[in-house]
């Protein structure tokens, strides 16, 4: 008789259960998104390790920093962080974006199980050998997808986030710690699948629609702003879910360190983001640049094109640093060389260069 009443007791708690599963329940809306419009950014800053509010500069208006750059969600940034970021010393305020990859999956992360390397889920592939401690992943997998952004919730995910602290999806911590936006990393990753699966290019552009719309729907105004991937630009259904473009390495730095590209290709990636800057899409450049004379010139050019520039260092731990004005007048429509049509394989994705581990800068 115990035994009926207890498996009677499992088949309640398992029906009771079974239909918690069944009822969507979506997070709660977040006040919308007030601020300056990411097209009045005329600065901006990319620092991702040892991030501190009192050292960016009062001027800068858009910074981009990590959330939670490290395992324990201990180290990620709060609601109060944020505003810390965002508030300027004259009581105006600057975008903020966290830094969120897409297409690799980051061993420092909180999401990340010790047992993944033994026990790989099926959507973990090979780690990066030039990124140690970043692993390839199959994005469009719905195992993957669902630590960055899970769109349709029910009672039951609700009831998990709160017992299962690594469970709520990367996106959601993101809004709920305040950001204005995201700066989506290896949304290049489709290259590296492209012979393996066909449909790549196009799962990458679901992929990023579905953050883009999740994020506007609990947060109207909220900004999604993709690195790299210029190809993309040439669909329409891709520019509407962004906000801006930011793009690494245009001029300098894809055959090695300050090593200037090939002429072509950076004729390539500028006609390509010139398609943002039709549709009043901003875009921000990075270049990794120490060398004097290489800096005026990419200033120069970057100026002439209407792109905003910032210099880093490799490993993005340094305060930004602010350009100094420059003498050239932005021209309105700066033309550039006729490139024929180019797909994937034509531009090719530029090697992702080592550089130190990434540790929590707190």
């Amino acid at each position: 008789m115990r035994m009926l009443k207890f498996l009677l007791f499992l088949l309640v708690v398992g029906a009771g259960l079974y239909g918690l599963a069944l009822v969507e329940s979506p997070r709660g809306t977040l006040p919308p998104r007030i601020g300056p419009a990411i097209s009045d950014a005329k600065s901006w800053g990319y620092q991702l390790q040892e991030a501190l509010p009192d050292r960016v500069a009062a001027s800068l208006d858009m910074l981009v920093v990590d959330y939670a750059n490290g395992s324990p969600l201990g180290n990620a940034l709060s609601v109060e962080d944020v505003q810390r970021f965002r508030q300027r010393p004259d009581g105006k305020q600057r975008i903020i974006l966290a830094y969120l990859s897409v297409g690799e999956a980051e061993s420092y992360r909180y999401y990340w199980q010790n047992h993944w390397r033994l026990l790989p889920p099926h959507w973990l592939s090979k780690e990066n050998k030039d990124w140690k401690r970043n692993f390839h992943v199959r994005f469009w997998e719905p195992g993957w997808q669902s630590l960055i952004v899970q769109p349709r919730t029910t009672i039951l995910d609700l009831l998990l986030d709160r017992g299962m602290t690594a469970r709520k999806p990367y996106l959601d911590r993101i809004l709920e710690a305040g950001f204005d936006g995201v700066y989506l990393d290896r949304v290049d990753a489709f290259y590296e699948w492209a012979k393996q699966r066909p449909t790549a290019e196009a799962d990458m552009i679901a992929f990023v629609a579905a953050i883009s719309t999740h994020a506007k729907a609990r947060k109207p105004g909220f900004l999604v702003v993709p690195q790299n991937a210029e190809e993309l630009l040439n669909l329409a259904a891709y520019r509407k879910h962004i906000d801006a473009v930011a793009k690494e390495d245009l001029l300098f730095g894809v055959g090695g360190p300050e090593a200037e590209n090939q002429a072509r290709d950076a004729a390539r990636s500028i006609q390509l983001l010139n398609k943002a800057r039709a549709d009043k899409l901003p875009v921000f450049v990075v270049e990794y640049l120490a060398d004097p004379e290489k800096r005026k010139r990419a200033q120069q050019r970057m100026t002439e094109q209407g792109f905003i520039l910032h210099f880093a260092s490799r490993a993005l731990d340094r305060p930004p640093e602010l350009l100094e004005p420059s003498a050239v007048i932005p021209a309105t429509s700066t033309p550039t060389p006729a490139i024929p049509p180019i797909g994937p394989a034509a531009i090719g994705e530029p090697p992702k260069p080592a550089v130190p581990v990434p540790t929590p800068y707190r």
